[in-house]
């Protein structure tokens, strides 16, 4: 193919401004707020300050907020779980069934600072963000981001349908559970404290399953943090069962250990696997 002339070029370039910031200027005009910060005056210091960095320097909206077509954020769903890549980051708010639930102030600093609370733990692109950032945080600071995240209000994002699984089923999956996750997980689910998730009264669990299906295809790792040193981290499951076999197991722990969520379907983890290139 015939590279353009330099007049050509010229004129190409001269008018790519023009193609390119038009729209620019109408999404900024529907969508962007260049505001300042005001605080509220109705509100606690803590409560600014912890609007103030999830807003601001921690844009935490730009993960945990869904988006239209145009690739906005969904003000109406303001930190309420979205999409990002090959992940989901789960909402954020006090939804007592896929969100923070009963999560103290104290437990989101926790887990901003070492990347657990004690149940979950971070994976991921939240691994990194505790890892090379969050971490550095000064404990007031990821104190006031609890003291603000606990007082939103929650979303009403319903209980999931706990699956239905026979009970053949379930006590096959409960010995492929025992060969292939409760070394690190546990046997009834209480993982390893401040280095590997526990299923029990996990809601990270019960919400979308991409996280789950990500790190049994690709293997994650938790964050190296100052005060969790040990950064455990999971293998990959792709190479030893298919599609119907991750989708089983994932059913099976977002049924057992308390839980109760949708079953996990064959299909998702195919997609995840193409997606992945996880063979």
């Amino acid at each position: 193919m015939r590279s353009p002339s330099a007049k050509r070029w010229k004129a190409l370039t001269a008018r790519a401004p023009a193609i390119v910031l038009g729209p620019m200027a109408g999404w900024d005009m529907r969508f962007f707020d260049n505001a300042g910060f005001e605080p509220v005056a109705s509100e606690s210091d803590a409560w600014n300050r912890g609007k103030y960095i999830v807003d601001g320097g921690g844009h935490c909206a730009a993960c945990h907020s869904p988006r239209n077509a145009l690739g906005a954020e969904v003000a109406s769903a303001y930190l309420q779980g979205g999409n990002i890549s090959d992940w989901y980051a789960p909402d954020l708010t006090p939804n007592p069934h896929v969100g923070l639930g009963g999560s103290s102030a104290q437990d989101i600093a926790t887990y901003l600072k070492t990347g657990t609370d004690g149940v979950a733990v971070a994976a991921g692109p939240m691994a990194e963000a505790v890892e090379h950032s969050l971490q550095y945080l000064t404990d007031e600071d990821a104190l006031a981001v609890g003291t603000y995240l606990t007082a939103l209000s929650a979303s009403d994002t319903p209980a999931p349908k706990a699956a239905s699984l026979a009970e053949t089923d379930m006590a096959r999956l409960a010995d492929v559970y025992e060969v292939n996750c409760s070394a690190c997980h546990g046997l009834d689910g209480e993982g390893i404290e401040d280095m590997v998730p526990a299923f029990s009264a996990n809601h990270g669990l019960l919400g979308d399953p991409t996280n789950m299906i990500h790190a049994m295809l690709k293997g994650t790792r938790a964050p190296h943090t100052h005060a969790a040193q040990t950064a455990a981290g999971m293998p990959s499951f792709a190479w030893k069962m298919d599609d119907t076999q991750v989708a089983e197991i994932l059913t099976y722990v977002r049924k057992s250990f308390g839980n109760g969520a949708e079953a996990v379907s064959p299909e998702a983890v195919g997609e995840m696997r193409d997606a992945l290139d996880a063979r």
